[in-house]
């Protein structure tokens, strides 16, 4: 198996730029809550138009706290995170971090856990670390 090295963002090797989320995306009661920061506009309507899209087109149960920041982690392929969002479930739980991104599931090793997984290195690029991992 791959062992993976949780970072707490109490450790002291951990700076805060390392521990902090810069995106991070929440699927529960019945909504979805983007939050974070994105490169620029395109990005932010496409993360909001999947969200919505998941809903049934109920975009009042998007919650939009995305910033656009030039310095904010890239999206490589802004589509594969829509899909991404669209795919997950109550309860799942994202956070990208400079260098890793992970999702919280029900089941790590279900199909559309793995599907996420590819969608998830898709939409952030080679160069990040992705882990999912069990809800608790």
């Amino acid at each position: 198996g791959i062992a993976w090295r949780v970072v707490s963002a109490v450790e002291p090797q951990a700076s805060a730029a390392e521990s902090a989320s810069s995106l991070e995306i929440r699927w529960h009661g019945g909504g979805i809550v983007l939050q974070g920061t994105v490169q620029d506009a395109a990005t932010q309507q496409v993360l909001a138009q999947g969200a919505a899209a998941r809903l049934g087109g109920e975009s009042e149960q998007v919650t939009d706290w995305l910033d656009i920041t030039p310095a904010a982690p890239p999206v490589a392929d802004a589509a594969a995170l829509a899909r991404l969002i669209q795919l997950g479930q109550e309860g799942w739980h994202l956070q990208r971090r400079p260098t890793e991104g992970w999702l919280a599931v029900q089941s790590p090793t279900d199909q559309r856990s793995m599907e996420a997984k590819a969608l998830l290195q898709a939409a952030f690029g080679p160069g990040v670390a992705i882990r999912i991992v069990q809800l608790p």
